[in-house]
């Protein structure tokens, strides 16, 4: 098959690779893959060649591991060569050749993927490329995007960025349900469990919820530029996450929560531990026992809520890991602001879940 774009790239930048051709294709594009475009039996650097001589337009993905290819670097050659319009296309930031400096780059690292989609459509149109219904080409929307290359404030799309938030919500509820599966697993091996037990799940779902939203909504907001591209693909890794980094993240905090009452519980000469000693100021000697429970208990939730909110954390940025290989254009900033959401937002799916299996507890 004959494509007007032949992408050179590497194959663990793929998966980034497949998203942007079919985004090409969806607008009236050929592209040419090697994975796609390739039969089997074919003499590989011919049929590289002949891609490359039949395509009017030569897309470069740069990334680290495309620098260091050595078939990458072929097809380069092969390109430069035949005269091709190159476009080299910054995904991943890595120390850029000398030969490339000439080129006009796109750097997907800086901004939204729409916008720099708009760009790359923009430029690949001039090599004679027809793009049939694509509204990144429209007079419109090209004027929009040169004054905000000149510097004007970028629109946000609000009902693009709250139309996402339920999204998040239940991609969290199902990720904890799984999660207080797990946990529900465990405490079949503890005595007098057994009548909450196979509610548990239930309670993480709606604790998910509840926690998604607030997740969802920080998320958002920090994303609103990137709001266009962030879909189901992106929001289900919350699944996964909450359901396979949760139950080891609980582990390791709640193991941390056991050490941190122990040590508290020391011995000091003033009384047989510290939690005694904070009880006695505050209730006398005569109300030590209750208020030292009292503590051990205020203590334990707080210890507690701390655990919950650095499992959050963790979570928040392995979420964020996985929206940014198909939206390298994610700052810094914009993901330390969906880290804080998340480690905010699962001590408050957890407390929730709690008072939803509340009224069934003993």
């Amino acid at each position: 098959m004959s494509g007007q774009i032949f992408i050179s790239y590497s194959r663990k930048d793929q998966e980034f690779v497949f998203k942007l051709a079919n985004d090409l294709e969806a607008r009236g594009g050929r592209v040419w893959l090697d994975q796609a475009d390739i039969r089997g039996g074919a003499q590989w650097r011919q049929s590289i060649a002949n891609g490359i001589e039949q395509a009017k337009a030569f897309i470069l993905l740069i990334s680290p591991d495309s620098m260091a290819s050595e078939y990458v670097n072929i097809e380069l050659d092969i390109a430069e060569d035949q005269g091709k319009a190159i476009f080299p296309l910054i995904y991943r930031r890595t120390e850029i050749p000398e030969n490339l400096s000439r080129f006009q780059f796109i750097d997907f690292t800086q901004g939204g993927y729409q916008k720099n989609l708009t760009d790359l459509l923009a430029g690949l149109s001039t090599q004679g490329i027809e793009f049939h219904g694509a509204p990144e080409l429209s007079t419109q929307e090209q004027a929009s995007r040169r004054r905000e290359l000149m510097g004007a404030p970028v629109k946000v799309r609000w009902g693009t960025v709250f139309s996402k938030i339920p999204g998040w919500a239940f991609a969290w509820g199902l990720g904890w349900g799984i999660f207080w599966i797990v946990i529900a697993i465990l405490l079949t091996f503890s005595n007098g469990a057994e009548g909450v037990i196979f509610l548990l799940p239930v309670g993480g779902f709606v604790g998910g919820l509840i926690g998604g939203f607030l997740a969802g909504f920080i998320t958002m907001i920090a994303l609103r530029h990137n709001a266009t591209n962030i879909a189901w693909k992106h929001m289900k890794s919350s699944i996964r996450i909450w359901g396979l980094v949760g139950p080891i993240g609980s582990v390791i905090a709640f193991g941390l929560v056991i050490l941190l009452i122990d040590f508290v519980a020391v011995e000091t000469p003033e009384s047989s531990n510290i939690v005694e000693a904070i009880a006695g100021v505050f209730v006398g000697a005569f109300m030590g026992a209750i208020a030292t429970l009292l503590v051990m208990a205020i203590a334990l939730i707080f210890y507690s809520l701390i655990a919950f909110s650095i499992i959050g954390a963790i979570a928040g940025w392995l979420a964020v890991r996985h929206i940014r290989r198909l939206e390298p254009g994610i700052l810094g900033r914009q993901a330390i602001w969906v880290v804080i959401g998340w480690g905010l937002s699962a001590p408050l799916a957890a407390i929730a879940s709690l008072l939803v299996l509340s009224p069934f507890m003993e």
